[in-house]
């Protein structure tokens, strides 16, 4: 059986293999450091996906909410919080002729939160199919027909399929379409008619007072401004005559995506502090490792130096080391980050409370690549100065040292 050459690529495989303590705590490090950089760097792009086409995907400027309840309505749009509030409908009436408001519609939201009479906790939505344009557009592609009060749409990341049936408040809905990805609370929210979702509050007695007219109410209004019109302008017309009558609040879309870019700021500062932070101590700890364990290799040095390799070869024998360890780590590190993400992103994005949209497939290569890169360059600059300065020794005093 002939034996395999000895090469300093194949010493430094064996060194970090008789090794095993060492390097798998170096490998952890490395670990580390490519995970909180690689799975950072993605979770920062898929949040800014989110909230950069939110406006878009939303298409309305303004939000009426019952005042006091712009929040709820924030958390049920981004995370699909389930979450229940009204306001008197009639005020669409009153409002639409508005010049510079290009259309308008209402939804009404129901939370399913009781477990006993629902499949699932999740966030009922009533729309208006004739005035609609938030809800429409991410159907066009699956519903070819008008909901009929039986059938309703279910939100991207809901798990049933078109022709299910999903129970709510101990009535059956056939799943009739399924929502393309939104990166907002609708991927996890149920969609049904208007008639449909009032009928339902008032079979589930959702609501107190005037429970003869449940077709009077809604959750909010959706109305989207025409270009040559700012949105501020319509609520300067419509807040002095019906604010206080409908005790009503507004939200602004641009100002609440303004607010959630900050968050999203100070939420990207941390991450990358952190990665930060793993960089350094990555470093700092194959430093110290490699420089600890000079003493332990001055013999090995000293016989490979005797049997014929060069400062040159020794250097590169070590280097070779780091390298090998930093592609392991890296490696790890991007695989293991990339699972928990295609896992765990939907109960990371509710958690953090931001709209998130998945990046490409061809986009996460690229961010691998780069963070693999980056990685690559842990190793080599830590023990950089030990490969050097192992190599000044005299071989003959090395060897000696010890007798």
């Amino acid at each position: 059986m002939q034996e395999t050459p000895i090469t300093i690529a194949n010493l430094a495989w064996r060194n970090i293999q008789r090794r095993p303590f060492r390097s798998c705590s170096l490998i952890i490090i490395i670990m580390l450091f490519s995970a909180t950089l690689f799975g950072g760097s993605v979770l920062m792009k898929n949040l800014s996906l989110g909230i950069s086409g939110m406006a878009d995907r939303l298409g309305a400027d303004i939000l009426i909410v019952p005042y006091g309840y712009e929040k709820n309505l924030e958390v049920a749009l981004l995370r699909g919080e389930p979450s229940s509030f009204y306001l008197k409908v009639d005020l669409m009436d009153k409002i639409k002729n508005i010049k510079g408001i290009q259309s308008i519609s209402p939804q009404l939201f129901i939370a399913s939160l009781n477990a006993g009479c629902c499949s699932s906790k999740v966030q009922l939505i009533g729309f208006d199919q004739h005035s609609d344009f938030v809800i429409k557009p991410w159907l066009q592609t699956q519903l070819t027909k008008p909901l009929n009060d039986n059938e309703v749409v279910v939100g991207a990341k809901i798990t049933s399929n078109i022709g299910d049936e999903i129970m709510f408040f101990n009535h059956p809905y056939k799943v009739a379409a399924k929502m393309d990805s939104t990166g907002m609370g609708f991927d996890t929210s149920v969609f049904m008619t208007m008639s449909a979702a009032q009928s339902l509050m008032k079979e589930a007695k959702l609501i107190e007072g005037d429970v003869d007219h449940f077709a009077n109410y809604a959750s909010s209004i959706f109305i989207k401004v025409d270009p040559d019109f700012q949105p501020k302008d319509i609520v300067n017309q419509i807040m002095p005559k019906y604010a206080i009558d409908y005790n009503i609040d507004f939200v602004m879309t641009k100002g609440m995506l303004s607010n959630i870019a900050k968050y999203l700021n100070s939420f990207s500062t941390i991450v990358y502090s952190l990665s930060a932070t793993f960089w350094i101590l990555a470093i700092a700890v194959i430093f110290i490792i490699f420089s600890s364990t000079l003493n332990e290799r001055k013999r090995e040095i000293g016989l490979l130096r005797i049997l014929g390799a060069s400062r040159r070869d020794i250097v590169s024998m070590l280097l070779r080391e780091s390298l090998i360890i930093s592609a392991l780590g890296a490696i790890a590190g991007i695989i293991i980050s990339g699972v928990l993400l295609y896992a765990f992103s939907l109960l990371i994005c509710q958690s953090i409370g931001l709209p998130c949209m998945s990046i490409s497939l061809l986009n996460a290569l690229i961010y691998a690549t780069i963070v693999f890169i980056l990685t690559l360059i842990i190793g080599p600059l830590s023990c950089i100065y030990s490969a050097l300065s192992i190599t000044k020794f005299d071989t003959y005093c090395t060897l000696r040292e010890g007798e």
